[in-house]
């Protein structure tokens, strides 16, 4: 499939809670772990200076980030990039590690060349605004119903690092100088998207561009690679968290059929998202209807094109099921 605009589709990336977890500690406690899911090379550990102090976290890569980021990178116009909230330091390290295990899985080395790393230093950060600002100006940096300080303002991409700080120091003082502007901010959003598990980062204007999927949540008592064809969701439990263990099987999904459909309608993808995913979203009031189960069904079909072991992951009361 080719691209048909000049430019490279970025797709920023989460990385906490949804590329990552940081519930380790009681995972080595277990006698058992699922080979698919859970082998040595889904621990990561994240090695950063802070504050001058040496750090070391280790962090558990959810199901699917490997074959994840080979999917991604597959496509020679589109561009991964991290853009998460955590430090730049634990962020440089973490990305490179990520990228690093998914070329020891079968990808090309030349792929250390073709992502990039955004972190709470590149975020737009509402709290700096002049204090004495119009009330009803502040309002136009947080979109309705939405709160948090820190946005991920994708103009930021587009502008590069540098310019992009720039802007924010004058816009602190001057907010006119980054209030949304749909007529000339939708040129520039038009290749960027946002793959993102917690909404409060939206930037108003930038709706379109948000991939939401759901929070990462580790099943318990043991998390095991499901051995059926079945897309094991139940909606009429509120107990069942088939969506939040599978999340990047979600993203996958609408992903490739944004890929696809952008390739043969020459449609920009964010109209693509917006179709597909934005509209169940952004108002709030559908969420029984939040992120379709045919989706995760998708990402399975394409995550196993790079690793034919790979399931969904589901919880059990057993160690060793899946190798039943």
């Amino acid at each position: 499939m080719k691209n048909h605009t000049k430019n490279p589709i970025v797709i920023a990336i989460d990385i906490d809670d949804f590329l990552t977890t940081m519930e380790t500690s009681e995972l080595h406690k277990k006698e058992w772990l699922d080979p698919v899911h859970h082998s040595e090379k889904h621990f990561v550990m994240a090695e950063f200076t802070h504050h001058d102090r040496d750090h070391k976290v280790e962090n558990l890569l959810t199901p699917g980030c490997i074959e994840f980021f080979q999917f991604l990178f597959d496509y020679d116009f589109i561009r991964p990039a991290f853009f998460s909230s955590g430090i730049r330091a634990r962020n440089i390290d973490l990305a490179k590690k990520i990228v690093q295990t998914a070329i020891d899985a079968g990808g090309d080395s030349s792929w250390m060349d073709r992502y990039d790393v955004y972190s709470r230093e590149d975020c737009f950060d509402t709290e700096r605004l002049k204090y004495d600002i119009d009330e009803e100006i502040r309002r136009k940096f947080q979109p309705e119903h939405f709160f948090g300080n820190y946005k991920k303002d994708l103009r930021m991409i587009y502008y590069g690092r540098e310019k992009y700080h720039e802007l924010c120091e004058k816009a602190f003082e001057d907010p006119s100088v980054l209030l949304p502007d749909h007529e000339k901010d939708e040129p520039i959003l038009r290749n960027l998207v946002m793959v993102e598990e917690d909404s409060s980062y939206l930037f108003p204007g930038q709706e379109k561009n948000m991939l939401l999927c759901p929070t990462y949540f580790h099943p318990y008592t043991y998390l095991i690679n499901h051995q059926g064809e079945d897309t094991p969701h139940d909606p009429d439990d509120w107990r069942d968290k088939f969506k939040g263990a599978n999340t990047i099987f979600y993203a996958a999904g609408v992903l490739n059929h944004a890929i696809e459909r952008h390739c043969r309608e020459k449609l920009p993808i964010t109209e693509i998202l917006w179709q597909e995913q934005g509209t169940l979203w952004v108002g709030r009031k559908r969420y029984q209807e939040w992120f379709p189960i045919h989706f995760f069904t998708k990402g399975r079909d394409v995550l196993r094109k790079y690793n034919p072991k790979l399931n969904f992951a589901v919880a059990s009361s057993e160690p060793g099921a899946s190798l039943k």
